[in-house]
């Protein structure tokens, strides 16, 4: 719901030089430190926007496909953050995977953009209830 062009480009410009390591820690971290939702304001599901601190990544993942980094790499940490997503009740992978299809069958220089939207997706959703991802890691530990 913002005016093209998404991102924007003066904000990625702005941002400082990254390693791809680094660059996959600071969208990591963007994505982990969302604010969370207050429930007390939610009355329709439907109707929640995200918040403007999911801008942070889409810029983030924006710089990464512009340094040309390892888009697969990219593709495996987004996919280790949708596993701890039950919120969606799976919608959260079943997105991620269809943006892994359309990155791999979109041709230059489109595709790029499905992984930004995979990172925008995945700091919308996380940390919404991950339930089902905690009780998993107190069974893995207790093992």
């Amino acid at each position: 719901m913002e005016p093209a062009p998404q991102p924007d480009p003066a904000s990625v410009a702005a941002l400082p030089h990254r390693t791809q390591n680094d660059l996959l820690e600071a969208i990591t971290q963007s994505i982990y430190t969302q604010p969370p939702t207050d429930w007390s304001k939610v009355t329709n599901l439907g109707l929640m926007i995200a918040v403007p601190e999911v801008k942070d990544t889409v810029n983030l993942a924006q710089q990464y496909v512009q340094c040309g980094y390892d888009p697969e790499v990219l593709i495996a940490r987004l996919a280790d953050i949708v596993c701890h997503d039950n919120f969606t009740e799976m919608h959260a992978i079943k997105h991620h995977q269809a943006i892994v299809e359309e990155f791999h069958a979109t041709r230059e220089p489109w595709r790029w953009m499905h992984l930004v939207c995979g990172a925008q997706a995945s700091a919308i959703s996380f940390g919404k209830n991950m339930t089902v991802y905690e009780e998993y890691l107190d069974r893995l530990h207790a093992a």
